[in-house]
């Protein structure tokens, strides 16, 4: 066998040669890299928006159930008087039953109302339906419907129990708090009722839009927690997903942004302190959305959409009102 044929079984790949093709592979998974970050974040979105129409719906049909009454924001419901077997607690816990999570809600079911507004005064215990009674349950699981692929905030909870976070808001303009004593300005004479409360329009009325699970760095009053606390922590059963309520009481509703301050965040920055607000750092007062480029709202008739980034603060405030008589913007 001659030595040429020899040396040619001998010969392997040069270093050069293997930093070149290392070169070319990194430079095709940085080609790649961008194009499969935009299929997931496409996929992430299509998801939210999802769960965004599932709330929608499940709320007209709840109102539809329930002779047109709307849940709200907190409260006892469906029956506007302590009665046995109502809910007490948050919106989304109110939703329940219409999400498909009928079994856990009926796990949540306590002897008496934990506290005390599902109660006549003096009057016997009633059976209650209670946000308490969810932390009782061993090996409670993620409502997925409640949690957007996107809220880069899921798991960051320190409140309770992180499961019982969401990344979606209720819009305090349009669901009101149905206590039934010690809180003023409650509306409870005047029922919201579905669709007549939506005058401006159902498909002009933004029932629930985006709000990160966690928001570390508010400035303001925030409802679940305050800025020195939990830092806005979005824990549903309660009124952590309220946004833009303009009630009083003893809580001070009134303090969270509405009008054009209460406009939307797109991609908060994360880490920041509640001393660290300049800078674009996450308010648990506002509207928060984990997309680039925009939010998502679900609307009073079923449908959602994309609110862009560039919409004005104004237009966003008007299809927040569900009675102002406004005209959205043609940025709508």
């Amino acid at each position: 066998m001659s030595s040429f044929i020899l040396s040619l079984r001998k010969r392997g790949f040069t270093l050069i040669e293997l930093l070149v093709v290392i070169a070319i592979i990194a430079i095709l998974i940085g080609l790649l890299l961008p194009a499969v970050q935009k299929v997931r974040e496409a996929a992430a979105r299509a998801q939210c928006q999802n769960n965004l129409k599932q709330l929608s719906l499940s709320c007209v049909n709840c109102a539809d159930t329930y002779q047109g009454l709307m849940p709200p924001n907190w409260g006892i419901y469906p029956n506007l008087i302590p009665s046995a077997y109502n809910g007490e607690a948050g919106c989304f816990f109110h939703l329940l039953p219409f999400l498909e999570q009928q079994n856990l809600y009926k796990e949540s079911l306590q002897s008496s109302s934990p506290q005390g507004n599902n109660q006549v005064p003096n009057g016997p215990p009633l059976p209650t339906y209670s946000e308490w009674g969810l932390l009782s349950i061993s090996g409670v699981g993620v409502v997925k419907v409640l949690q957007c692929p996107s809220d880069p905030t899921i798991g960051m909870g320190v409140q309770w129990s992180p499961v019982l976070y969401a990344s979606y808001g209720v819009n305090g303009q349009t669901f009101y708090s149905s206590w039934s004593f010690g809180i003023a300005n409650i509306d409870v004479g005047k029922p919201q009722r579905y669709p007549a409360f939506l005058s401006d329009g159902t498909s002009n009325t933004i029932l629930f839009t985006e709000k990160e699970a966690v928001c570390y760095g508010s400035s303001s009053w925030t409802p679940c927690g305050g800025p020195n606390a939990y830092g806005g922590e979005n824990w549903w059963p309660n009124w952590g997903s309220l946004l833009a309520s303009s009630e009083g009481g003893a809580f001070g509703w009134g303090l969270q942004p509405t009008g054009i301050a209460a406009m939307f965040q797109v991609q908060p920055k994360l880490g920041c302190s509640a001393y660290d607000v300049p800078g674009g750092c996450c308010n648990g007062s506002l509207p928060s959305s984990g997309h680039t480029g925009g939010i998502g709202a679900a609307m009073g008739d079923g449908s959602v959409r994309f609110v862009a980034q560039g919409t004005s603060p104004y237009t966003w405030w008007y299809a927040f009102t569900p009675n102002g008589g406004e005209i959205l913007g043609s940025d709508w």
